[in-house]
């Protein structure tokens, strides 16, 4: 890295300005889509929310009569062992220290890096920026991506510290950019994944207008109730059955006795 040429640096910071500015796009498309589907998923619930709830409340008492009436008048084998392996073990051995977390490491060579390029001592404005980068570094729960799209573009990025060597530099702008790219994967996928959420069909019917929406919403508690009208005869049935069972069971019983 000795020949390291400064239009490799070049290079290095147009990469980082440009991922930059498509994490600023990705998260300005992330919001609206979020918003949306909460939104008509919102109404939705509020038509057909209780409707839902039933269903599944009904369903949960179903699957309960059958694995009782399946598994009635079996031996139920308690297979739960409490001997040593039951417990998990662990090593006190080990040394409780973990390793220096990476990022932490990189937001302290962005804060001292801060040192070397700004005047926090005479210039409010650099003073400003570095109180509120360091407030960010030292928080565990933002990432030195989320710190690098705080920091607006301009001598920090560009500029070398004055203990650094060109190969120093390209060290530390490959670090950043490492971060963006990882933070914009991220993005990327939520993005893929907003695409892809089931409330994409309420969306899809809500955008063809308010007529079609309430007509769709008619529709869906209509069937709803349909199904829940099945499920409550059929959930009748099961617990006619169970008594049946029980009933016939201690008839049985006392007979015997």
């Amino acid at each position: 890295m000795t020949d390291l040429q400064q239009a490799t640096i070049d290079t290095l910071l147009a990469q980082l300005k440009d991922l930059r500015q498509q994490i600023v796009a990705a998260k300005t498309k992330i919001a609206p889509l979020e918003d949306d589907l909460a939104q008509v998923y919102l109404e939705f619930q509020a038509t057909v929310g209780g409707l839902r709830r039933q269903t599944a409340r009904f369903q949960a008492e179903i699957d309960t009569l059958r694995e009782q009436i399946d598994s009635f008048g079996q031996d139920l084998e308690d297979d739960a062992s409490f001997g040593d392996d039951a417990f998990p073990a662990f090593d006190l051995t080990s040394d409780l220290d973990s390793e220096a977390d990476p990022e932490a490491v990189e937001k302290d060579v962005l804060l001292e890096h801060l040192f070397q390029v700004l005047d926090p001592m005479t210039n409010e404005d650099d003073s400003e920026l570095v109180a509120t980068l360091q407030g960010l570094c030292q928080d565990p729960l933002v990432s030195l991506a989320d710190v690098l799209q705080t920091l607006p573009w301009g001598a920090v990025w560009t500029q070398r510290g004055r203990q650094e060597a060109l190969a120093d530099q390209h060290r530390r702008l490959n670090g950043w950019a490492k971060a963006l790219v990882q933070q914009l994967e991220v993005l990327q996928k939520r993005i893929e994944g907003l695409q892809h959420d089931p409330r994409q069909g309420l969306l899809q019917q809500f955008t063809k207008g308010p007529e079609v929406w309430q007509a769709f919403l008619a529709q869906y508690a209509e069937q709803q109730r349909d199904q829940n009208a099945e499920l409550r005869a059929e959930l009748e049935n099961l617990r006619q059955e169970w008594t049946r069972m029980t009933e016939g069971s201690e008839s049985k019983r006392l007979r015997s006795t």
